[in-house]
C-alpha cells in the first residue's frame, strides 16, 4: 500500500508531511518526545499542479519549509544562540546561510567540475571544439561531479552530528517502508524494514546530476556540429548555462522521481539502484528511541489527514528574559551554586551579554526552558555545576567549559595575574598545556602579546578556540604532547600541568575525579612528571632571560624549586590560602 507522506530528518527529530497536516516530533533533552503539528491548505495552488513546474517549486519550497523546520527543532534542543537582535540577526543569519549554501553548491557541483575539466583538456591540447572529443569533455565534467557529490555526502557523514541526523532519516523511511508494508506501526515492525525509499530526496539530487551530464552532451555535441564554438571554448559560458538550465532538470528528475515511486518498471530499475546506493551515504540504522520518535509524526499526519476535526498542536511559545531568570530563580539551581548572582547565573546560562539580560524584548524559545529541568538532575547528580552550565567566569570574562577541560579555579587567575604582570605587547607566549585556554588568551586580550596555545588533547583545543573566537583573542593553537611539536624560541611559557599524584586521584572529592578529565590531573608517581620535563626541556625554547610562569600543587613548591634551580633563578608565591602555588622561573644566563 504506497502512501504520499513524506519526510524530513532534523535535530533529534523526524518531520512528516502529508496531504493535509504536517507534523513534527523532536526528542528533547529530557527523553520526552515532543509534537507540533499543522494544518495544511485543503487545495493545492495551481502552479504545484502542472508537471514539471511543480517540481521546481516543490524544490524551492522544500528549501525554504525545511530551513524553517530544522531551526524549529533547533529551538526545542536548545541549540540556537539567544537572538538579541529582535529576530532582525536571526533572520539576517538565516537568509546569509541559505545564500552561502546555494554558492558552497554551485561551486562545488557546477564551477569546480567546469574548470576541472577544461584544465585537463587544456593539458592534454585537446580542442573543445572538436566533435571527436566534445562527448569526452561533457564526461570528463559528469565524473568529476558525480566524484565530488560522493565525497561531500561521505565527508559531512564522517561528523558527529550529521551522522545522528543521517540516523534520523533512516528511521523517517523505514517507518513509511513499514506503513507501506501494511505492519503495525512498532519500533520492533519498523526496525526490520528497509531504510532506502524510492522517493527520498538524495536520490531526487542523484537524478538531478544524471540529467544535467546528459543534457550537457547532448548540448555539445550540437553546439559542434552547428560550430557554436563560443559556448564549447568559454568554462564560464558553459557554467551560467548550467545553471540556466537547473529548473528545467530539477523539474524532469522530480517527475522522474514521482513516475519511479509508483512502478517498478524494469528500465527504471538502474535509476532506482543508483539512487539507493546513493542514500547508503545519506541514511544510517537509526536506534529505536528514533523509531519512535518517527513513529509518533507518521501517525500524527496519518490521524489528522484521516479526521479534519483533530486540532492543530504547538510547541510551548517562547518566554521573556525576566520571565525565564524567574523560572531559573525557582528551579533551585541558584540554591545550589550559590555564590553567584542571578543575572550571572541568567548570562550564563544563555550564553547571552550582561547588558540584554532584563531586556523584555528578548524571546527565549521553550527549549531552554527543558533543560533546567536537566541540570537541575544533572547538579543532584554530583556534576559540577561548571560542566552544567557549560560556562565559567575567568578574569570577568566568560570562557566555555566541558568534561574534556579542567575547572579554572580561583588560584589560575592567580597565575595569569603573575604572567600579565611580565609580559607586554612586544612578548611572544607559550600557554603549554593550555586546556581551556584562559590563561593564554586572558594575557592576549590583557596585554597584546603573541600567544600560541598548546595541548595534547584535540578535544581540549577545540574547547580553547572556541573559547578564542567568542572572546575576539588573536591566537595561535598547537596540538602537541608538551615540546614534542615546539620549534622557535618565547619570552614566555606558562602553564598549568597535571600535577596530582596517580594514587591520590582516587581519593579526590567525586566532583573531581568522577568528572574532570583524569589526563589533566595525572602528574604521575610523585605528581613531578611535568616539571621534570619543563626544568630540562623549557630552557631551550625561552629566548635570554625568558620567564617560566608555573600553577603547582600545595606542598610542591620546595620539590618543583630544587627541579628548576640548575637553569633557572627560581622565586614560589602563595595562594588565598597561604600555600605554595606560584612558580616564577627566570632562565639563568649562560656565562661563556
Amino acid at each position: 500500500m504506497k502512501t504520499k507522506i513524506g519526510g524530513q530528518a532534523v535535530i533529534e527529530g523526524v518531520m512528516m508531511r502529508g496531504a493535509q497536516s504536517m507534523a513534527l516530533s523532536v526528542r528533547d533533552e529530557t527523553g520526552q518526545i515532543r509534537l507540533e503539528t499543522t494544518r495544511l491548505p485543503a487545495k493545492k495552488p495551481w502552479y504545484k499542479k502542472v508537471p514539471f513546474l511543480r517540481g521546481v517549486i516543490n524544490l524551492v519550497t522544500s528549501m525554504i519549509q525545511g530551513t524553517k523546520i530544522i531551526s524549529k527543532s533547533a529551538e526545542v534542543m536548545a541549540e540556537e544562540e539567544i537572538d538579541t537582535s529582535n529576530g532582525k540577526g536571526m533572520g539576517v543569519l538565516m537568509g546569509f546561510s541559505t545564500v552561502l549554501g546555494i554558492a558552497l553548491a554551485l561551486c562545488l557541483f557546477v564551477l569546480l567540475p567546469t574548470g576541472i575539466t577544461s584544465g585537463i583538456f587544456a593539458l592534454a591540447n585537446l580542442q573543445t571544439n572538436d566533435l571527436k572529443w566534445v562527448w569526452l569533455k561533457s564526461l570528463i565534467e559528469g565524473v568529476c561531479k558525480m566524484a565530488i557529490l560522493i565525497l561531500y555526502m561521505w565527508g559531512v557523514s564522517r561528523m558527529k552530528e550529521i551522522k545522528r541526523l543521517f540516523m534520523y532519516h533512516g528511521a523517517e523511511h523505514k517507518t513509511i517502508a513499514c506503513f507501506e508494508a501494511e505492519m503495525d506501526l512498532t519500533v520492533e515492525n519498523v526496525q526490520k524494514c528497509s531504510r532506502y525509499h524510492d522517493r527520498c530526496g538524495t536520490s531526487f539530487i542523484v537524478f538531478v546530476v544524471v540529467l544535467s551530464i546528459v543534457l550537457m552532451m547532448v548540448l555539445d555535441i550540437i553546439c559542434a556540429a552547428c560550430q557554436f564554438t563560443l559556448f564549447l571554448e568559454q568554462w564560464w559560458l558553459r557554467a551560467l548555462l548550467k545553471i540556466a538550465l537547473l529548473p528545467l532538470t530539477a523539474g524532469v528528475s522530480y517527475e522522474m522521481l514521482m513516475l519511479m515511486a509508483r512502478s517498478n518498471f524494469v528500465l527504471f530499475r538502474p535509476f532506482k539502484w543508483l539512487g539507493k546506493q546513493f542514500q547508503r551515504l545519506t541514511t544510517r540504522e537509526p536506534d529505536d528511541d528514533m523509531c519512535e520518535v518517527a513513529i509518533t509524526s507518521f501517525k500524527a499526519v496519518l490521524e489528522m489527514d484521516a479526521d479534519e476535526s483533530i486540532a492543530e498542536v504547538k510547541f510551548p511559545e517562547p518566554i521573556t528574559l525576566p520571565e525565564f531568570k524567574e523560572r531559573l530563580k525557582n528551579s533551585g539551581i541558584m540554591e545550589q551554586i550559590g555564590e553567584k548572582d542571578l543575572n550571572w547565573l541568567t548570562c550564563a546560562v544563555l550564553n547571552i551579554k550582561a547588558k540584554d539580560v532584563d531586556r523584555q524584548d528578548v524571546k527565549v524559545p521553550f527549549g531552554w526552558i527543558v533543560r533546567l529541568d536537566k541540570m537541575k538532575e544533572r547538579l543532584n547528580q554530583g556534576e559540577p555545576w561548571q560542566y552544567v552550565i557549560g560556562n565559567v567566569e575567568f578574569y570577568n570574562r566568560m570562557f566555555a567549559v566541558n568534561k574534556d577541560t579542567l575547572i579554572p579555579r580561583q588560584e589560575t587567575e592567580l597565575v595569569c595575574e603573575q604572567l600579565v604582570k611580565r609580559i607586554n605587547k612586544k612578548s611572544t607566549v607559550l600557554d603549554l598545556c593550555c586546556g581551556s585556554g584562559v590563561i593564554g588568551i586572558t594575557a592576549a586580550l590583557e596585554t597584546g602579546a603573541t600567544v600560541t596555545l598548546a595541548d595534547v588533547s584535540k578535544e581540549a583545543l577545540s574547547v580553547a578556540k572556541y573559547n578564542a573566537k567568542r572572546n575576539k583573542a588573536k591566537v595561535d593553537f598547537i596540538q602537541s604532547d608538551m615540546f614534542k611539536n615546539m620549534y622557535g624560541r618565547c619570552n614566555a611559557i606558562v602553564c598549568n600541568p597535571p600535577y596530582i599524584e596517580t594514587d591520590v586521584i582516587q581519593t579526590l572529592d567525586a566532583s573531581v575525579k568522577d568528572y574532570e578529565p583524569t589526563l589533566a590531573l595525572d602528574g604521575g608517581k610523585d605528581g613531578l612528571n611535568f616539571y621534570c620535563i619543563l626544568a630540562e626541556q623549557a630552557p631551550k625554547y625561552l629566548t635570554k632571560g625568558g620567564l617560566l610562569v608555573l600553577e603547582i600543587g600545595y606542598n610542591q613548591g620546595e620539590a618543583v624549586k630544587t627541579l628548576l634551580e640548575p637553569k633557572f633563578e627560581v622565586e614560589v608565591l602563595k595562594d588565598y590560602g597561604g600555600n605554595d602555588r606560584i612558580v616564577i622561573a627566570t632562565k639563568k644566563l649562560v656565562k661563556k
